[in-house]
């Protein structure tokens, strides 16, 4: 028993040392190649490298392009709010769009600790000047002064952002490059893993013009 038990352990430490297979231990040439998949599917809907890398279904990586979504979501306040579930939809697909059209490049990666630092250069999107000056105006009008409630004020803010925002889609401009650093560690199955934390601020580098 205590043969079997010991066995039993070292094939579940073997297969949590990476998703991708028994055995393989990620190295300096594998974390970038990781990176990059995860970045596809989370702003390009690209689940490929990423299904072939985590041994995973399409349904699963597709989880880590939800995510990014709710995340960009949440950056904007749009999640908390009482607009209409219809907007909240026409949001996500807006957002889609934006992350499909985001640029970044996946760097080298050097060790650190018991795992690793990726560098990612990104281009922010630099075409949302003026939304703030758009949203302001919206409040001063007529329509605006009538409204006696917050959900009244917060669903037209939000729809005047989205009528600001869309028509820039298919006109993107970008920013100067900035690097992030991203970190890959073990997670609670000692996973080798980027945090959530890590790709939520290089959310927040792509719109920082937009927050």
């Amino acid at each position: 028993m205590k043969k079997r038990a010991s066995f039993m352990m070292i094939i579940s430490i073997c297969c949590s040392i990476l998703a991708g297979g028994c055995g393989k231990k990620m190295t300096t040439e594998d974390a970038p190649v990781y990176i990059q998949a995860v970045l596809d599917s989370r702003y390009r809907s690209d689940y490929n490298a990423y299904m072939e890398y985590r041994k995973c279904t399409k349904e699963e990586a597709a989880q880590l392009h939800e995510h990014g979504l709710n995340s960009v979501l949440s950056l904007i306040k749009i999640a908390d709010t009482s607009v209409s579930s219809e907007l909240k939809d026409q949001y996500r697909e807006l957002f889609a769009g934006l992350h499909n059209i985001c640029k970044y490049t996946v760097g080298a990666a050097e060790e650190d600790g018991d795992g690793f630092t990726v560098d990612v250069t990104v281009q922010p999107f630099s075409m949302f000047d003026g939304i703030d000056q758009g949203l302001i105006d919206v409040l001063h009008t007529e329509d605006a002064m009538e409204m006696t409630t917050d959900e009244q004020v917060y669903q037209l803010i939000y729809e005047e952002m989205y009528n600001l925002i869309s028509p820039r889609l298919s006109v993107p401009e970008y920013g100067s490059p900035e690097t992030v650093i991203l970190h890959i560690q073990p997670d609670e199955n000692k996973v080798q893993t980027v945090s959530d934390e890590d790709l939520n601020a290089l959310d927040a580098v792509i719109y920082a013009s937009l927050l």
